[in-house]
């Protein structure tokens, strides 16, 4: 009885520290918000849970802008449209202050006002996304859901085709000041 109970004991506080392994792995990608004011911080890697994260800070707080922080690579679209939207519907100002890669850009579109302040926008082409462990979907679907958010959020259907045309011709393009004006990504700032 003894033996039983010490393997028992032992399967118990094993299967303990593996579910505290993998909650503390899940959260190390996880996407960082922070309320300071009425500023909303965001930064890492958007993960499924951020857009119902995102939902709950707004119906909690009252924020007039989102600071975007380093917002590395690629990962699903639906989580970055639907964060933009929520942002968009709030009326919110966008600020920049982090390098954000592909869909990080289209989330900084979202803003009513879009400022950079000190960041930096970036395009990496698919090749390079998926060598830094970043899914990548180039259906069809994918690709004029993307062109529909960005005529949207800045009046013109010319920035999506830039970004497509871009990631498949380059491996890294961080956005010129001249393309920032070009397509309407500065409001101001």
């Amino acid at each position: 009885m003894p033996r039983r109970l010490a393997i028992l004991l032992g399967v118990l506080v094993a299967l303990g520290l593996s579910g505290a392994a993998l909650i503390r792995l899940a959260e190390s990608g996880a996407t960082e918000f922070r309320v300071e004011g009425e500023t909303l911080v965001i930064a890492g890697l958007v993960s499924g849970a951020a857009t119902e994260r995102l939902e709950r800070l707004m119906a909690q707080t009252c924020l007039t802008r989102v600071l975007l922080g380093d917002m590395p690579g690629t990962d699903d679209l639906t989580w970055f449209l639907g964060m933009g939207l929520l942002i968009r519907s709030h009326g919110l100002e966008t600020v920049a202050e982090g390098v954000l890669i592909n869909y990080a850009i289209l989330l900084f579109a979202a803003g009513e006002r879009r400022v950079l302040a000190g960041g930096e926008l970036v395009l990496h082409s698919d090749a390079l996304a998926r060598a830094q462990g970043h899914p990548v979907d180039r259906r069809p679907a994918t690709v004029a859901e993307r062109a529909r958010y960005a005529e949207r959020m800045l009046d013109d259907a010319g920035f999506a085709a830039f970004f497509e045309e871009t990631r498949a011709t380059r491996d890294r393009h961080a956005l010129s000041e001249a393309e920032l004006e070009r397509f309407g990504l500065l409001t101001g700032g």
